[in-house]
């Protein structure tokens, strides 16, 4: 057994250090603002950055002799303790600055952050150091495009092994379409979009009428589609319908798959952007809900214009279907189908390889023509009727896959509510609670939903969501795989 360890667990904790080392140097863009405003936050900040630094250290130098290349077995491992690492050392500066709160609380609050949830646990928001939210809303920008890409991007280190990391972690499943020949190459393209991008929403935010600190946590939080706030009124804090617009076209530039963002850049043309199937899925599922809610709100007279009812349409449908969770009303008051339309499509909606949760709309489509061929073979069953989809011809093994990954979905969901209600809450707030955090959405529905939190909630809701937004954001596989006996057998 240790052999085994031995084996498997040293060249990933080997590979491990660097991350925290990474996350110990971000430590430092909450330690500039706090040091500028004069907050007495310094030390907390300080002690969890050297613990991340130290930690990062030891594993690097203590597993030197251990380092090799990085298998696909590897990258499973690694991946999730990466991010398992990044929510601990996520939770420190909070637990060091709000002792008062309950661990569970402050564990939640950081895995929502860093897998670009959106959930709080906290209340009071615009009262905690402007450092803290700093803090909150940089661990969603980190998670956004990914630690492990970071990592691949800019840790030579990782050698070959970084390919597997990367085919991991990225949600695109046809892995093998690379944007460059070297895979860190990719990564650093991705990376360079996502940084770019984030450059241009801070500045957009700005010229909307933000003030500085508010832009660029904003943009944080809107680049990842994670939809942390700074104030317990989310975006609706401000409103502005020109700060509504730029978080909806930034919305819905990262709802897009960054490669098709880094092909239309190469090529100098936005043609993929209209063949691309997922993407055009992607803009229809959008204009399809906006259409539904602006007539359902229209026809009950929910506001007094149509105006109103546009802007709150089109906003809450973008920001909820994208899983970035901003909201400017309570759409829990709207007609209840309207908020359980908006909880469902966030689930699926988002494309692969964009910085949103859930479980993308690729599996979908390859779903939905899936069972559309099975009908036809049941016509037909001598024909031969290859699965396609767009330009790509969808195997058996993936074809296979996507519907283990539906089924393994529903069972998480359904047992993961069993255990939420079996705590004591109800049915509405336990469904919405799960199916908010495994699609990393946020907001729920009822207690949950945009007018409350889960600062309320009891330990088991809390731990039980946390665990929902974890696997959620590592879809699943990435975590299970690891439980099977084949994984560790040697």
């Amino acid at each position: 057994m240790f052999r085994t360890l031995q084996r498997l667990l040293f060249p990933v904790l080997n590979a491990l250090g660097p991350l925290l080392i990474i996350l110990a140097i971000a430590h430092l863009i909450p330690v500039y603002i706090a040091y500028r405003e004069e907050e007495n936050v310094f030390l907390e900040f300080a002690y969890s950055g050297s613990i991340s630094f130290v930690c990062g250290l030891f594993f690097l130098l203590t597993t030197k002799r251990f380092r090799r290349e990085l298998e696909p077995r590897d990258g499973f491992l690694l991946v999730t303790l990466s991010w398992l690492s990044a929510s601990l050392v996520g939770t420190m500066p909070l637990a060091f600055l709000l002792p008062e709160i309950p661990y569970y609380r402050i564990f939640f609050e950081a895995v929502s952050c860093l897998t670009t949830t959106g959930a709080t646990a906290l209340t009071n928001l615009g009262d905690l150091p402007l450092s803290l939210n700093y803090w909150r809303c940089l661990l969603s920008w980190l998670g956004g495009m990914g630690i492990i890409v970071l990592a691949v991007a800019i840790l030579p280190l990782l050698g070959v092994g970084g390919a597997q990391l990367f085919k991991v972690e990225n949600s695109n499943l046809f892995k093998d379409d690379r944007l460059t020949p070297r895979i860190a190459d990719t990564a650093k393209a991705l990376w360079s979009i996502y940084i770019l991008a984030s450059v241009a929403c801070a500045a957009a935010y700005h010229w909307a009428g933000m003030k500085w600190d508010d832009a660029i946590m904003f943009m944080f939080t809107t680049m990842s589609l994670s939809g942390i706030s700074p104030y317990d009124q989310s975006i609706g804090y401000f409103n502005s319908p020109a700060i509504e617009m730029v978080a909806m076209a930034f919305i819905v530039f990262s709802g897009f798959n960054f490669s098709l963002h880094f092909t239309a850049w190469r090529q100098r043309s936005i043609s993929r952007y209209f063949t691309d199937i997922e993407a055009r899925a992607w803009i229809l599922i959008l204009l399809i809900g906006v259409v539904i809610v602006f007539t359902v709100l229209s026809l009950q007279q929910v506001y007094p214009s149509w105006e109103i009812t546009l802007r709150h349409s089109v906003f809450n449908v973008v920001s909820l279907f994208s899983t970035t969770g901003y909201t400017t009303v309570n759409y829990d008051l709207w007609p209840s189908s309207l908020g359980f339309l908006l909880l469902i499509t966030s689930v699926f909606a988002s494309c692969s390889g964009s910085t949103g949760g859930g479980v993308k709309m690729i599996r979908v489509l390859i779903f939905v023509k899936q069972a559309f061929m099975c009908m036809n073979t049941l016509l037909r069953p001598r024909d031969y009727l290859p699965l396609r989809l767009g330009k790509h011809t969808i195997s058996t093994s993936l074809a296979a896959n996507v519907s283990a990954f539906f089924a393994l979905h529903i069972c998480v969901v359904f047992l993961s509510t069993l255990v939420i209600m079996f705590s004591g809450v109800g049915l509405t707030e336990a469904l919405s609670t799960v199916i908010a955090c495994i699609a990393n959405t946020g907001p729920g529905l009822g207690a949950v939903g945009p007018a409350g939190n889960y600062a309320a909630c009891n330990p088991v809701h809390l731990w039980v969501g946390s665990f929902c937004m974890f696997v959620g954001r590592l879809e699943l596989f990435t975590v299970f795989v690891l439980f099977t006996r084949s994984f560790w057998r040697s």
